[in-house]
């Protein structure tokens, strides 16, 4: 399903939605697919299939939410806040209902998104995805806000929201994100919470490459934080890099695709320098950590993969210059 997901097209959607609607509950991974490919009508037949009564039909999983308003369907707006700030709050629904609004106008919703806010700013435990939504109250004040509530008061199992929401905050964003990165507060390197996914989006968002990523990483190391700031450092390097292999489709219009290629960040990466000394991330970490450390190994691992993913573009681009 990852081909089509990332090569399909609207044939796909219309060959596969027929089966999607037979057994919703057994094909939940068709939905991003919809969402990818298909359109406001695609966007409208989920919709008349999928809802009754203003809410999802059982069985029906909640990416469909998300795809709804991915697809940009404003007459599902409503029924998506009401499962933000409705009564039975799930996290999941909840979740998928944000990143749906997202993409939707939210014109009307914005007092009420900022009074839902405000009941919560500074809570340890919230509606995690909610914050997301704080760039559509038009008030640029809250991305002070947001980072003052996630370095104060907010939980980090609980902060994925909130990384994201200062991203979708947009340039203005961007010293306070790169500072949130490397922060160990903010634990961005978070695989058990989903806050490095999170925070991966959030460098697309802010189209934060690789590159780019790599040097604040050599500032970091090369500054004269401990040793426990440098191994957070580039634990979170390492779970963004990682990310950036796996190139999974993150449904946020606002985030761009990585335009650099395997080859060039392998280059970037694990080449050294000169024959003189080891100054690659892989010597760089090692001299960090020690040359046996595991996260040192998941380096190796992730230069092995990169480097046989360079190998395929290059197949890619021979195949398509013939």
């Amino acid at each position: 399903m990852d081909v089509v997901l990332r090569y399909g097209s609207r044939s796909d959607v219309e060959a596969l939605l027929p089966v999607f609607l037979d057994d919703p509950g057994a094909r939940e991974k068709l939905v991003p697919v919809f969402a990818r490919h298909g359109d406001i009508g695609v966007a409208e037949r989920l919709l008349e299939a999928s809802v009754e009564a203003g809410r999802l039909r059982e069985g029906v999983p909640t990416g469909v939410l998300h795809a709804v308003g991915y697809l940009g369907c404003e007459s599902a707006e409503r029924m998506l806040w009401e499962y933000v700030d409705g009564p039975h709050h799930d996290h999941h629904e909840a979740m998928d209902a944000c990143l749906g609004l997202l993409h939707l106008s939210c014109q009307g919703l914005r007092t009420e998104i900022a009074e839902a806010l405000e009941r919560h700013i500074g809570s340890n435990v919230f509606p995690e995805f909610l914050p997301i939504l704080a760039a559509k109250t038009g008030d640029p004040s809250w991305l002070g806000k947001l980072v003052e509530w996630g370095e104060g008061g907010a939980s980090t199992d609980c902060n994925g929201g909130l990384i994201l929401g200062i991203a979708l905050h947009g340039d203005a964003a961007r010293a306070e994100f790169a500072r949130l990165l490397w922060n160990p507060r903010w634990q961005a390197y978070g695989g058990g919470t989903g806050s490095d996914y999170w925070a991966y989006a959030g460098t697309r968002v802010l189209g934060l490459g690789i590159s780019e990523l790599y040097a604040e990483l050599v500032a970091q190391l090369g500054s004269d934080e401990g040793p426990d700031k440098k191994r957070y450092c580039i634990e979170t390097f390492t779970v963004l890099l990682s990310h950036w292999l796996d190139r999974r489709w993150v449904g946020l219009r606002a985030a761009r695709d990585p335009d650099e290629s395997s080859d060039a960040v392998c280059d970037l990466l694990f080449e050294w320098s000169s024959p003189h000394g080891d100054d690659s991330l892989i010597g760089l970490a090692g001299r960090a950590l020690g040359h046996e450390d595991r996260l040192v190994t998941e380096l190796h691992h992730l230069e092995a993969a990169l480097r046989s993913e360079a190998r395929h573009e290059m197949e890619l681009r021979v195949v398509a210059s013939h």
